[in-house]
């Protein structure tokens, strides 16, 4: 058993909007995204929705200067990083400037230098000319050196994103999302997306705005890989700029990923292709040699140059793997050897520990034992150890650090990853006093790794719906992470170990009449006798779409298994069917042309056909057959298909569709008993109307009353209500409902008020339902009374499937009816608030 506590995100999820599909809904309040106007943006925002960049301050002063620089001529340099967010800050603004004219060159500093702006550098610039710095990703706490780049007669304009955590530099305009006195609260840019807001600002003034989008792939690559939140701005720029990558206009970007990538104009790029793929090669020059490599390659447009960079960039990747997975092995055998696992804080410092990589090594160290880790390079003829930390949700680093400050040469970071150099004979202390640090701030509850889990999904609903919806939350990344479900009691078949050293568990999990083949759990051989001793199992995963033979296919990637806890009923899939938003997406496979003739679905013994007339074209997915098969047994649902799109492939043509409810009545009765009769079966199958709504039905059509009902909602006035409109209907008459605030329309049949407002024009309506206590003249009243038996007992929803004799609105109508008789015969029933509908 791993140690590990499932955290579901929103256990107080209520679902608001109804035209989006609960589980999208629940995983957008995950996200704090809750609002109709934040939803649309999220899922449907373009580069339109950018905040005004005039809303930063200093962004129109540092773009007026800059056009002064074009103006004067001047020797314009940016100053970058070495990180991959620097690398793309750097080319991006010498792209951009260059592009409208000005005089530009860059700097960025050799690791050795250390991060940021240093005098020397400064001293270089001016002896090369330079008259303007824009930094990128840097500059916002080099207070000296900006006053040293000022001695220098040097104007600086500062564009970073780091914290502020002391006076502004004196720099000529310091443009950061974090400054408290900007006109927008969005705070999150990475140092590319700043520069990229000063660009836009730029390109705005002289009328070029949609000219600098296209630079908007190399913001994606800086943004992804410094693992800023992908929501709002930088949702906006990562999602245009993965699209872009697939035929950058840059040289080296364009040759890269056909070196990379396989028909990558055939791609749907997403963050793990930037995060795991392009970003740590361009990374590897920064970390064991000089990042100018990689800003070479962007810019160039010299096909020889951007071939032997990308050789040399790949080369130097290859090493950086080759050094990283032996400073791992070398890190875990000691910690395995000296059992440094059982303490609270992992501290491993050896000799030759690249510094460039030890920050890799120390988050995979934490991702295996769940650790705040510490790896450090000793430099015995430098006399200290330089160290990367990383730390868990419950352990903020920097906090420890700041608590034994006196012990470091210098020290900085944040919660979750920090680092610091120190005199090597302090380490044995440094050790001692993290650990006791931690062990006083740590409880047990704090060394489990969570698995935060978005909900709980039925089998039934991985289907080609489900995934493409999934897809309006791309891109996935940091604060929008990819989506992490769960189901419950799952049995599984065909449980076998994988991989060349056979650590990796591959499974078939079966639940509810639906198998996903093929489902891998990567680097678990420790949980192997866990899950053969259970035969049933909770699986907390990630689904991906992948095509084979032109067929998409649903694959499930294992986060964590736990095992089972006994639920006594299926409520989970009836609420699942029941909740489902109409219409949905689906697809199917077939080899014969097909045009725009009209689709019809057959329900034939287990399968679900697609038919052109009575002749079988195609046959749908097995979990959407049974989502349907399962909505027309319980509920008595029939449906409606049309094409969406048709796609010609190698194999077959791939026909997209839209499957939706058929809400048509129809009846063949010519007599009211037996129209009434169709209508409730059409409505609510073999169950009864309830008392409230046989006496509105029985004053309205018997009594041929106008009515006044006061009653609480949950009642059923809406079958009511469609029961009134379908008679009607069927009478070739039309019924108005009123909500209260609206106004009344002429020409309708029969008129519904719908409010508690008190109202004149009382005589119009034909039925009134309110929660107030009225009368009006020529109506009879009707105060609803109904009392639920004392052998219900109420509970919350997410309790039903563990109760045994169970009722809800979400139940089957065969089931409601079977449990309705139970309830009469005083067997005691679990249920919702809404059983209150059948008294």
């Amino acid at each position: 058993m791993r140690n590990t506590k499932w955290i579901y995100k929103s256990e107080e999820f209520k679902q608001k909007n109804e035209s989006l599909d609960k589980d999208l809904e629940q995983i957008l309040y995950n996200r704090g995204i809750t609002s109709k106007e934040e939803i649309e943006i999220f899922l449907n925002g373009n580069l339109e929705n950018l905040v005004n960049p005039s809303y930063l301050s200093d962004l129109d002063k540092a773009v007026e200067r800059i056009l002064e620089a074009k103006i004067k001529s001047e020797n314009v340099w940016i100053y970058g990083d070495y990180d991959v967010d620097g690398i793309t800050s750097t080319s991006l603004c010498y792209l951009a400037l260059k592009e409208i004219g000005i005089n530009v060159n860059y700097y960025i500093p050799l690791r050795d230098e250390g991060y940021g702006l240093n005098k020397e550098a400064l001293n270089y610039i001016k002896n090369e000319g330079g008259d303007l710095i824009i930094t990128v990703d840097c500059g916002i706490s080099s207070i000296s050196e900006v006053e040293h780049c000022n001695f220098l007669k040097m104007d600086m304009i500062i564009t970073d994103h780091h914290e502020i955590n002391n006076e502004l530099p004196s720099a000529f305009a310091v443009v950061n999302p974090k400054r408290d006195d900007n006109k927008t609260k969005y705070k999150y840019f990475a140092g590319v997306g700043t520069a990229f807001m000063l660009l836009l600002g730029l390109y705005k003034k002289i009328d070029k705005k949609n000219d600098i989008y296209k630079y908007l792939d190399i913001v994606a690559i800086g943004t992804i890989a410094d693992i800023v939140p992908l929501k709002g701005e930088n949702r906006l720029l990562v999602k245009r700029g993965l699209e872009l990558l697939k035929s950058s206009k840059w040289l080296g970007l364009n040759m890269l990923m056909k070196r990379l990538f396989e028909n990558p104009m055939e791609k749907k790029f997403d963050t793990y292709d930037v995060g795991f793929i392009i970003a740590p090669i361009f990374n590897a020059a920064g970390r064991l040699e000089d990042a100018k490599m990689a800003v070479e390659l962007i810019i160039s447009d010299s096909h020889v140059v951007c071939d032997k960079l990308i050789y040399e960039l790949i080369g130097k990747n290859n090493e950086r793997k080759e050094i990283q997975e032996d400073i791992l092995k070398k890190a875990i055998d000691k910690i395995e050897e000296e059992k440094l696992e059982e303490n609270s804080v992992i501290v491993v410092a050896e000799e030759k520990f690249h510094h460039g990589v030890i920050g890799i090594v120390a988050s995979k160290i934490l991702d295996r034992y769940y650790k705040p880790t510490i790896i450090m390079e000793k430099k015995p003829l430098e006399g200290i150890a330089t160290a990367s930390c990383r730390s868990t949700e419950a352990f903020n680093m920097i906090e420890a650090l700041n608590s034994m400050k006196e012990i470091f040469i210098k020290y900085g970071g944040h919660a979750g990853a920090a680092g610091f150099s120190i005199a090597l004979e302090n380490i044995e202390e440094f050790s001692k006093k993290i650990n006791k640090y931690a062990f006083e701030k740590l409880n047990e509850e704090d060394t489990k790794k969570p698995i935060k889990i978005d909900c709980e999904l039925s089998m039934l609903k991985i289907s080609y719906d489900l995934m493409d919806k999934l897809s309006l939350l791309e891109p996935y990344g940091f604060g929008n992470s990819s989506p992490l479900f769960s189901i419950k009691n799952c049995k599984y078949t065909n449980f076998r170990a994988i991989g060349k050293e056979k650590n990796h568990l591959m499974m078939d999990l079966v639940k509810s009449g639906v198998e996903i083949k093929n489902c891998v759990w990567f680097n678990s051989e420790d949980m192997l006798e866990t899950i053969l001793n259970n035969s049933e199992i909770d699986v907390a995963f990630k689904l991906k779409m992948e095509t084979y033979k032109d067929k998409y296919q649903y694959k499930i990637f294992i986060e964590d298994i736990k095992p089972a806890k006994k639920v006594q009923n299926n409520f989970k899939d009836f609420e699942s069917l029941y909740d489902m938003k109409f219409p949905i997406k689906s697809i199917f496979y077939t080899r014969r042309e097909i045009e725009n003739e009209k689709l019809n679905i057959t329900f034939l013994n287990d399968d679900v056909s697609v038919n052109i007339g009575k002749y079988s074209v195609g046959f749908l997915d097995n979990q959407t057959k049974l989502t349907l098969k399962k909505l027309n047994e319980y509920y008595g649902d029939q449906f409606n298909i049309k094409i969406d799109k048709i796609i010609k492939k190698d194999e077959n043509y791939n026909v997209y569709i839209l499957i939706d409810k058929n809400n048509e009545f129809k009846t063949l009765s010519l007599e009211m008993a037996g129209i009434f009769r169709d209508i409730k079966k059409f409505l609510i199958g073999d169950l009864e109307y309830n008392s409230l709504q046989k006496k509105i039905l029985r004053e309205i059509f018997k009594n041929k009353k106008n009515v006044v009902v006061r009653c609480e909602s949950g009642r059923g006035i809406g079958t009511t209500i469609k029961t009134i409109e379908l008679f009607y209907k069927i009478m070739g008459k039309k019924v108005c409902i009123v909500n209260e605030g609206s106004k009344m329309k002429e020409g309708y049949d029969f008129y519904i008020y719908l409010g508690d407002e008190i109202i004149k024009d009382s005589d119009n309506y034909n039925l009134i339902i309110t929660n107030n206590k009225v009368h009006y003249e020529k109506y009879e009243y009707i105060e609803d009374e109904y009392v639920i038996p004392k052998n219900i007992k109420i509970v919350n929803e997410s309790d039903l499937e563990y109760c045994g004799r169970i009722f809800s609105i979400k139940l089957p109508f065969e089931q409601k009816e079977k449990i309705i008789k139970e309830i009469k015969m005083g067997e005691q029933v679990f249920a919702t608030q809404d059983v209150k509908i059948i008294f």
